[in-house]
Parts: structure tokens; C-alpha cells; sequence
């Protein structure tokens, strides 16, 4: 059995840098779709974007949490991120469908607000790691030295 493959401390930074950056990405979010939604649909609308941004900020940490599990066994990285995706997916028809029939809520501004925290969400994570200049996945060559 070989030995697991250990993140370096260059992609350790990364991985740190990204979680801040997806938090603080869902936190602006949150405040700025619930400030326009305010303005553009009232009370209500403003509201349910804020839920909307909060159910992302949510999502945040569930990236924290995968990102972090994924740092702690690199050779299931791929599965964990790509459950993470999956996991924001199914999150966000069960948010959109449950709001949907509920009248208290707007679910458009729920929904939008949703959707654009998790994409904003996604390409703070793309943009931070790539712009870290560290590889996050070993290729097969180098688990074979190890």
C-alpha cells in the first residue's frame, strides 16, 4: 500500500487564501443582492435575496468543509470537490422549488440571488487557485515517485 499524497505547503496557502476569498465573495454578495432587490422590489424582495445570499454563504462553508477534507486525503480530492458541486446543485432546486410555493418570499429574487453567489462563488475559486501558480492535483508521474 502505498503512502498518501501530502499537499505542499505552497497549495495549503492557496487552499487558505480561497476559503477567505469564497467567504468574503458570498458576504458582498449577500449585501449587494439584498440592497438591489430592495430597491427594485421592495421589502419583501430585499428579504428574500438576503436568504438567498445567506443559503450561499451556507454553501461557503460546505466549500470549507469539502476543501478542507480534500487537504486531508488528496487521493479522494476529486470526488470531494466534485460533491461539493453536486451538494450546491441540489441545494439550489430544493431552495428554488421549496420558495416557490411559499408566498411570504419572492422566489425570483431568492433564486437569482442564490445562483449568483454560488457562480461568483466558483469563479472566486477557479480565479484564486489558478492565480496561486500551484498545482492542486499530482499527476500520475509524480505519485508513482512518491
Amino acid at each position: 500500500m502505498s503512502t498518501p499524497i501530502q499537499p505542499t505547503p505552497a497549495l495549503r496557502r492557496a487552499v487558505s487564501a480561497t476559503i477567505k476569498n469564497i467567504f468574503l465573495v458570498a458576504v458582498i454578495i449577500a449585501v449587494l443582492t439584498g440592497i438591489v432587490a430592495f430597491i427594485a422590489g421592495g421589502a419583501v424582495s430585499g428579504l428574500s435575496a438576503v436568504i438567498g445570499g445567506a443559503i450561499g454563504l451556507l454553501l461557503a462553508a460546505v466549500t470549507w468543509l469539502t476543501m478542507s477534507m480534500a487537504m486531508k486525503s488528496m487521493d479522494t480530492q476529486a470526488a470531494f470537490m466534485a460533491g461539493d458541486y453536486l451538494f450546491k446543485l441540489i441545494v439550489i432546486v430544493a431552495a428554488v422549488l421549496t420558495v416557490k410555493n411559499l408566498t411570504a418570499l419572492d422566489h425570483k429574487a431568492l433564486g437569482l440571488a442564490l445562483i449568483i453567489s454560488v457562480v461568483a462563488q466558483a469563479v472566486t475559486q477557479s480565479w484564486t487557485l489558478a492565480r496561486a501558480k500551484v498545482p492542486t492535483i499530482d499527476s500520475f508521474d509524480e505519485v508513482k515517485e512518491h
